[in-house]
């Protein structure tokens, strides 16, 4: 049991560590862009901070969406927990 125990939390840490190279990678190239655009963009009138939340809002919620249905596409990878008694 301790055993997969083990493996899950390193597959856990290689998962997460995965999620944020690539999430630093994404952020670079926004980065990029967002420094190649930054002339073309100065009369477009700016974001208010409410608009920027509801953004950041539903991309989390298409984040979580996300997350849940990969978790349950690899659910049937996971063996049961063993019935006790």
């Amino acid at each position: 049991m301790t055993d997969t125990i083990t493996v899950g939390q390193e597959l856990e840490g290689q998962i997460l560590d995965t999620v944020r190279k690539s999430q630093g990678m994404a952020f670079e190239a926004i980065k990029v862009l967002a420094d190649a655009i930054q002339p073309v963009t100065t009369a477009i009138p700016a974001v208010t901070p409410p608009l920027a939340y509801d953004f950041a809002e539903k991309l989390m919620a298409t984040q979580r969406t996300f997350a849940e249905d990969l978790l349950h596409l690899t659910a049937r990878f996971i063996p049961a927990p063993a019935k006790k008694g």
